[in-house]
């Protein structure tokens, strides 16, 4: 079976005529025929009741031109969507970003669109979460790749990573030497963390009051390595993503890192305004995103897919 013999029986069956079947889409009555006789001796049913005066659908016939309808119509859609990346030459997109992105392979998802679509010019614009989302709300970026799941529906989220916030703290703290410790333990620590605007500094604040205390933050900085640097120090202790925390290169004698109890979990997004027509270039864009996290396999844990669906 092949889809212009599909074609073929969909146009007969729209003309009841083999000759203006034939017209329309423009090949030899005879071919056309001929095509339709190898489907039908293929399926091993006749599709059309031929008479001296006209042609008209089986009973088979009828069932099989709803499917090949569909066929027909599904091969539409994959073509417009070739198209769009076909399309893009040039284009330019304003794009978001945490600092701490470059610990999830964001900079991979970027060079790698870059090497597909060369025309499309980017600007990377680096600051934390409510900012970004004001930035695309005033349409100063087209996406921004954040932490921050916002409640306002003026956003359309995509997602990009699962991780879960671990426990920093100097060799000299008294819970150095634990494997993991509860939330409510540290209602009387001194925390050294993001700063307010970011996402991760929402969500602590968050699971901590869920804990039922709020948290004692002595500092606030946007560089994760000040952070680690400053905890090391003793100053206090911090929270960061574990993906994060993992890869800065400290050692166990300068830093453990201990597990949290319950889960704070740290998510990556996708965001972009909800409800606009968006360019070829940010289509393409979150489409490529999409496919590459879930071929490469560099989102670690993903999402549950019932929970947020990629553009289709």
């Amino acid at each position: 079976m092949q889809l212009h013999q599909l074609e073929y029986v969909l146009a007969v069956a729209r003309h009841h005529s083999f000759t203006r079947a034939a017209e329309e889409i423009n090949v030899a009555q005879s071919s056309l025929s001929q095509q339709i006789s190898n489907l039908e001796k293929e399926l091993g049913v006749h599709l059309f009741i031929r008479t001296t005066r006209s042609v008209y659908l089986s009973a088979a016939g009828k069932e099989f031109v709803e499917h090949a309808m569909r066929i027909m119509k599904e091969v539409s859609v994959a073509q417009q969507c070739i198209q769009e990346y076909v399309s893009i030459d040039k284009g330019y997109l304003a794009v978001g970003i945490i600092p701490v992105v470059a610990h999830y392979s964001i900079p991979k998802l970027l060079a790698d669109f870059n090497k597909e679509f060369p025309g499309v010019k980017m600007s990377l614009i680096e600051s934390q979460d409510e900012e970004l989302l004001d930035m695309i709300s005033s349409s100063k970026l087209d996406v921004a790749i954040l932490q921050h799941e916002d409640n306002d529906s003026s956003f359309q989220y995509f997602p990009l990573y699962v991780d879960n916030m671990v426990l920093l703290t100097s060799k000299h703290h008294p819970l150095a030497f634990r494997k993991s410790v509860d939330l409510t333990e540290l209602r009387n620590e001194n925390f050294i963390i993001t700063p307010p605007t970011s996402g991760h500094h929402h969500d602590f604040e968050k699971a901590c009051h869920m804990a039922g205390f709020k948290p004692n933050v002595l500092m606030t900085c946007s560089s994760v390595k000040m952070i680690m640097d400053l905890t090391v120090e003793d100053i206090g202790i911090s929270v960061l993503s574990s993906k994060v925390a993992l890869t800065m290169g400290y050692d166990s004698n300068q830093i453990s890192i201990l597990n949290l109890t319950p889960t704070i979990k740290r998510r990556i997004h996708l965001a972009i305004p909800k409800n606009v027509n968006m360019s070829p270039a940010l289509k393409v864009f979150v489409k490529y995103a999409a496919q590459w996290i879930n071929t490469s396999g560099k989102g670690g844990q993903l999402y549950e897919a019932s929970k947020t669906t990629m553009l289709a």
